[in-house]
């Protein structure tokens, strides 16, 4: 039986550890002379590994032998059940519950963005009276996940796979009983196929939340890296019906010694989806085409909001988007460099010829899964000849960060022309998200002149159809006088009032109307035609990679809580190691080095906290485990399963895990509890929440070992 190790040789190490950080430089550029992604090493020196699938298991059946041998533990039923009852989802987030009476941790940033209206002071309650109720916010408790394989294979003899999960899931939604809801997820690589059933509770409030300068402490600039020094974290309370806090056995304890460099962690969570099935062709096309395009979208609409936001007082809608928007862009970017990596682009090219040697090893899976990839490959020449007219015409109006203007050009129709193209679903959902929020009119302008200088390029060659459209103006002049002028300038002047507005022959738009309503349309038939077959070519694909792995790794896409293990480890960048921890002497260090200003500024609480903050102590730590998994507040869990941490997300890094997972690189960087409680005692003085939190122990957990 392991034991666990005295409380004084755990401070030792702590303090071993520590001393070996005080002096170290908090550095957030990354050096671009340094491989972010992996060595630089001979393409004929690389091979792809197990472990680009990914950490990814099953809650209904973990592989609980791979973790006795990894770990020296010995898990059990009894410990993936309490494992699995500690579990909350919460809407687009993970949280876990830390306390018998409801008390759960999650991030702050998962918290925020329900408040109405967000206070500039932290809120910290006294009293459960104080704790504010989020309006909208559930959580739906996970009970069970069971393995419905079986059940889905019976029903699909009589019709299609999705017709097979959801008559399941109805099945057992029915068997559920009140307040119960049970899903069925499913991915693109089948079976095994997981019903989760949750309880959802409706009323959960908030027990603590800092300032935003600190859960998001460092700004854009700080977020998605490591080492980072932001304590985004919150504390929440569950309450019944009844309006009790919720009474539970299972929850996860805070640890009282923390974790040290080395230790196994394991974090649950929502899955997302990722793109790990995809061949290396179908990457080198969104390297090539899709990622660059999102970029310049992204580019335009921060360079427009921040000019806008420079010269105009900013409310919060304003801002919140602002942070978006350059989130979304760091992330894009992080993502194309990923796949632009000669290393990364060598190993996926290694994984699919490891995949063809392995299908030509098994005749059956030959016979059912050979020519695969040069299928997927073909798919992905023909897109590339459609790479102009994507530029252009492709994802309508880039979503969000497009322009709302060229969407109901694409939508309208000339005045006299017969209605209805075939596209009105298409359309109806355009107008929907035109209705979210009014851009200011220099945004819009831009992302309009963004448009219209990729259709300048698109229909280059045609000089005649240039000359008709733009008549001698820029893109930018064009875009100026539409957004003066038009019909189509605001949905609330389209002349129909609806879905797809008429345009009259004199609109300075209907020249642009004309070409992106014929080719528009054109280009998203002929893109659809070949979207259909290519995801069902890449479901066969994530199959075919199932089929032949020797891990149970399960795949991630159906938004299902999955769980993923790993170890407290830091990693190489910028030509040293990072370290496994943070502390609040580096929090300190980068709030002077950049002089308190900007979002390295510090409230004055923080910059005046109680003598009795140990700066010494753990703020933020990384881990091995899966980002897939482990982000957006799952619960950093002990092999003990005692809660050490929350996970806020990846470093930059990890954010190209949605391919490949790489463990030496990649992390997931998350909250140090020992850094909540020392935030709760020293610098809010809420003794009472630290002590609900810390102050009482009880039998260990199931599984583990004494």
């Amino acid at each position: 039986m392991a034991r666990r190790l005295p409380p004084l040789l755990t401070v030792g190490w702590t303090c071993l550890l520590l001393v070996g950080l005080l002096g170290r430089p908090a550095v957030q550029a990354q050096d671009r002379g340094a491989p972010r992604f992996g060595p630089a090493a001979p393409g004929d020196t690389v091979v792809a590994e197990a472990s680009d699938a990914g950490r990814v298991w099953s809650l209904a059946a973990p592989p609980l032998d791979r973790f006795a041998t990894r770990y020296d533990m010995a898990p059990d039923s009894a410990w993936a059940t309490h494992l699995r009852r500690g579990l909350l989802r919460l809407p687009d987030c993970t949280a876990a519950l830390v306390s018998a009476s409801g008390l759960a941790l999650t991030t702050a940033s998962c918290v925020r963005e329900h408040l109405e209206n967000e206070p500039e002071m932290p809120l910290v309650a006294e009293e459960r009276d104080d704790e504010r109720r989020l309006s909208n916010v559930h959580a739906d408790r996970l009970l069970r996940a069971t393995d419905v394989t079986a059940a889905v294979r019976a029903a699909r003899q009589d019709t299609g796979t999705t017709q097979a999960l959801q008559a399941v899931e109805r099945r057992l939604q029915s068997d559920a009983g009140a307040n119960r809801r049970v899903e069925v997820g499913g991915t693109a690589a089948g079976p095994p196929y997981t019903a989760y059933t949750y309880r959802r509770h409706r009323d959960v409030r908030v027990a603590f939340l800092p300032e935003r300068a600190v859960s998001e402490f460092g700004g854009v600039a700080a977020a998605m890296t490591y080492p980072r020094h932001a304590l985004d974290v919150a504390v929440l309370r569950v309450y019944t019906e009844g309006g009790s806090p919720l009474s539970t056995e299972h929850f996860f304890e805070p640890s009282t010694q923390g974790v040290r460099p080395g230790d196994p962690v394991f974090a649950a969570g929502r899955a997302q989806p990722t793109r790990r099935a995809e061949s290396a062709e179908q990457l080198a096309l969104r390297r090539d085409l899709m990622l660059p395009a999102r970029r310049a979208w992204l580019e335009t609409w921060t360079r427009a909001l921040r000019a806008h936001l420079d010269t105009t007082e900013a409310g919060l809608p304003e801002q919140t988007r602002r942070r978006a928007a350059e989130r979304a862009l760091k992330r894009t970017r992080a993502r194309l460099q990923a796949l632009d990596n000669e290393y990364v682009q060598t190993r996926l090219r290694r994984r699919d010829a490891q995949l063809r040697r392995a299908l030509r090893q098994d005749p059956a899976l030959q016979k059912q899964f050979g020519g695969l990839i040069d299928s997927v490959a073909t798919v992905q020449e023909a897109k590339r000849e459609l790479a102009s007219a994507y530029r252009a015409f492709g994802r309508v109006g880039a979503g969000e960060y497009g322009s709302a203007t060229y969407r109901r050009m694409l939508a309208a129709r000339q005045q006299g022309a017969a209605a209805g193209s075939g596209h009105t679903a298409g359309d109806t959902r355009s107008a929907s998200v035109d209705s979210t929020w009014q851009r200011p009119a220099p945004v819009e302008t831009a992302l309009l002149a963004h448009r219209l200088d990729a259709l300048r390029q698109h229909l280059r060659p045609d000089t005649a159809a240039v000359r008709r459209v733009f008549q001698g103006r820029t893109p930018s002049q064009l875009a100026r006088t539409i957004l003066e002028t038009s019909v189509l300038a605001a949905p609330t002047r389209a002349s129909s009032g609806g879905a797809t507005p008429v345009v009259p022959p004199d609109d300075p738009a209907t020249p642009v109307v004309e070409v992106v309503r014929s080719q528009g349309h054109a280009f998203r038939d002929n893109w659809r035609a070949l979207t259909g077959p290519e995801r069902r070519l890449t479901r066969r694909l994530a199959r075919a990679r199932r089929a032949v792995r020797t891990v149970p790794v399960q795949s991630a896409g159906d938004m299902g809580l999955r769980l993923t293990d790993g170890r407290v480890q830091g990693y190489p960048y910028n030509g040293t190691l990072a370290p496994p921890f943070t502390t609040f002497f580096g929090l300190y260090e980068q709030a002077h080095a950049f002089e308190g200003e900007g979002p390295w500024a510090l409230p004055d609480r923080w910059r005046r906290p109680s003598e009795t903050l140990d700066r010494s102590a753990p703020l933020v730590l990384a881990a091995s485990t899966d980002g897939i998994v482990s982000n957006n507040g799952a619960p950093l869990l002990n092999k003990y399963l005692e809660f050490v941490g929350v996970a806020t997300g990846p470093n930059i890094q990890g954010v190209a895990g949605d391919y490949l997972f790489l463990p030496e690189r990649m992390r997931t960087v998350g909250v140090d509890l020992r850094g909540l409680r020392q935030a709760l005692t020293a610098v809010y003085g809420a003794e009472g929440l630290a002590s609900e939190l810390f102050g009482r122990r009880s039998t260990a957990a199931p599984g583990s070992q004494q």
